[in-house]
């Protein structure tokens, strides 16, 4: 699948009137490109062990990349060619209780190696599971590279259960 390329804006010439080629041009080429943003879905289903420090949360589970952005070897989801614009980005992780230590696991996002935002993050009672979630408004230009990763203030691990995975999902908004 090649990387859909942002529509022109249409011009119509003064004294011509559009033929089909013009309104293909015009509509329906535009309507493809929206009803198919570039989107990217990932989760972690493994259950590695995150020390408190900055970890990157290696998604093992895609279950979507229509433009193929992800590279499973670094990590990395990579903005394809003809994609520039606004995107969407949410995290979302879970750890397992860490006994009687009351914890903190913020989400952030990293843009080209530094950090871009973290997720909001409250410390979880003692005993109980700590988690974030958040969303973050990025412009994105072909070649940018975007990682998640988690800053555990305890050494943890994700749960590993369906619905409490780790993941990270990305929307193209708009040019």
């Amino acid at each position: 699948m090649t990387a859909p390329v942002v529509p022109a804006v249409p011009s119509i010439p003064a004294g011509y009137a559009p033929v089909q080629a013009d309104l293909t041009l015009w509509v329906t080429t535009p309507f493809a490109f929206l009803a198919s943003p570039v989107v990217f879905r990932g989760e972690l289903h493994g259950t590695p062990s995150w020390p408190a420090a900055f970890d990157l949360v290696e998604l093992d589970t895609i279950l979507e990349d229509p433009w193929g952005g992800w590279s499973g070897t670094t990590w990395t989801w990579t903005v394809p060619a003809g994609c520039a614009g606004w995107y969407e980005v949410t995290m979302t992780a879970a750890s397992l209780s860490s006994g009687g230590t009351a914890q903190q696991l913020p989400c952030e996002l990293y843009l080209n190696g530094s950090r871009y935002s973290a997720a909001s993050s409250s410390w979880a009672v003692d005993g109980h599971d700590a988690g974030s979630c958040g969303q973050a408004l990025v412009p994105l230009t072909p070649g940018d590279q975007l990682q998640f990763y988690v800053e555990p203030s305890y050494s943890t691990s994700p749960p590993g259960i369906a619905g409490q995975y780790p993941s990270m999902e990305i929307a193209w908004i708009s040019a």
